[in-house]
């Protein structure tokens, strides 16, 4: 009611014209666009205009303000047939688009080289590991091998690769653990205190600090750390932003996150190709600030670009908010006829009730969590032990290691659309595998995967060839994980 009260004494006091009398105008003018653009971003002002003691609703006040470079009819209640779009879609895509692209360029150029990294310094006998700071506890903790003693017989040498190898491995799993796991409470935090706008600002510099981090030698673990933190707050405000691009009935919501995922696809590509050979001339260093470098573009491309995703958004207007903050500010938007969170004492207890009430949908969800980790478990071996294996059993030509973090990526770009035309040709004729069975058909493939990896690396085991095999091995294998992947993660 304050809301409305403070919008009809602006619109008095501007003698801006009504929506409905817009409306009108749009009906009688040959020229909507040209003519009433300035009245149009006027009237949506004044209706979901908060006053100026209260923050502003996106695209209300903001789509006047030549800060933010909106267009006519870009704002919050502007139509999505006006708004500007880059075939069909938002403008405000392909930022999104690009900020995550290079965003996970820099991730997957970490990520493909934090275990050979960790396993190369870790197993030199001649390196000081108290050079990097909390690196020797991490060593103990994982393995429970003190790398600050110096092997001098061969024993001592292959039980101080073996204890490198099994410490990198870990290191990168619970790296990818809090990558996964932080987004959680970042997501929290962005909608109770900071909202999307500021935690991505916030995560996008943590995360380059992090990878800059990395780069030095002594800070190489507390750059591990930062670049989690940063993820999670990150991560779960770009998904914020994409989604208000698009209406929920928006028959092109579905295109614009394949085009977001597509986007994900190219950074992971690219990055370790890049990343690989920057190691190659440079070393280590320079390849972790490589990534530094892409996050930075990230960061760059987002906050330059800003304004294209506010006049892009779709917003709903809902009179039932009881604080008009929008969530680019965080802020309660808890709707009135909601009572309040401390007054509903046994929300706990009917959680309980409606588990009882549906312990079959409970136990159905409970086996596919169970199934959706351990193909997890499995999955993420291609960033710890495959990474491992190929580095000193597969032969690669001359080619960077890193490189062989590139194939996942590339076959899921190139064989999505293939994929895509089956599920649609099977939903059209009602032949479409239920979702479960997608499930069972993916962790059947990953399972194959590395069946096929077993086979190649028995010449490895046995000695009775050279002990590189050939590409071919790690090339099926991720061939089998990635159309694994795409049949349970797309579920």
């Amino acid at each position: 009611r304050e809301v409305r009260a403070r919008a009809r004494t602006e619109h008095a006091r501007t003698g801006t014209r009504t929506e409905a009398e817009t409306r009108g105008a749009r009906m009688t003018s040959p020229s909507p666009s040209a003519s009433s653009s300035d009245d149009d971003r006027a009237a949506r002002g004044d209706v979901e205009g908060a006053g100026d003691d209260a923050e502003p609703l996106l695209g209300a006040s903001r789509a006047r303000s030549p800060r933010f470079g909106g267009s006519a009819g870009a704002g919050a209640g502007g139509s999505t047939a006006r708004r500007k779009t880059i075939y069909g879609h938002p403008v405000g895509l392909a930022v999104v688009g690009a900020t995550e692209m290079w965003e996970r360029f820099g991730y997957y150029a970490a990520r493909a080289l934090l275990v050979l990294y960790a396993t190369k310094i870790l197993s030199d006998a001649t390196f000081d590991v108290d050079r990097v700071f909390g690196l020797r506890a991490i060593g103990q903790m994982a393995s429970g091998y003190d790398f600050s003693t110096h092997a001098a017989s061969a024993g001592a040498m292959a039980a101080r690769k073996v204890a490198a190898e099994e410490t990198s491995a870990r290191l990168y799993g619970w790296f990818a653990c809090l990558t996964y796991l932080t987004p959680v409470f970042g997501g929290v935090i962005s909608d109770a205190i900071l909202g999307s706008h500021r935690s991505a600002l916030v995560g996008a510099t943590i995360m380059a600090i992090g990878y800059a981090a990395m780069a030095t030698e002594w800070a190489f673990v507390i750059g591990l750390v930062l670049v989690c933190v940063g993820n999670g707050a990150f991560k779960p405000s770009m998904s914020t932003q994409l989604s208000a691009l698009y209406a929920k009935d928006d028959p092109r919501r579905d295109q614009g996150f394949s085009i977001f995922y597509c986007c994900i696809n190219i950074g992971a590509f690219f990055s370790p190709l890049i990343a690989g050979t920057v190691r190659v001339y440079f070393g280590y260093g320079a390849a972790f600030a490589s990534a530094a470098i892409g996050m930075a573009c990230a960061l760059v491309i987002y906050t330059t670009n800003r304004r294209y995703i506010l006049d892009s958004r779709v917003e709903v207007i809902d009179s039932t908010r009881l604080d008009v903050r929008d969530e680019e500010f965080g802020g309660d938007t808890t709707p009135l006829t909601s009572p309040p969170a401390a007054n509903d004492k046994n929300s706990f207890a009917k959680m309980l009730d409606l588990m009882r009430e549906n312990v079959n949908a409970m136990m159905a969800t409970l086996i596919v969590c169970v199934a959706g980790v351990a193909f997890s478990v499995v999955y993420e071996q291609q960033g710890s032990t495959l990474m491992i294996f190929a580095d000193e059993h597969i032969n690669l030509h001359g080619l960077p290691t890193e490189f062989v973090a590139a194939l996942n990526p590339a076959l899921v770009l190139a064989l999505t659309p293939a994929v895509t035309m089956v599920w649609e040709r099977q939903a059209k004729t009602n032949s479409e595998p239920h979702q479960v069975t997608k499930i069972a058909l993916g962790c059947g493939l990953l399972a194959t995967s590395f069946a096929v990896l077993m086979f190649g690396a028995l010449p490895v085991d046995s000695h009775a060839s050279p002990v590189r095999v050939s590409v071919i091995w790690i090339v099926l294998n991720q061939i089998f994980l990635t159309a694994g992947g795409m049949l349970t993660l797309s579920v």
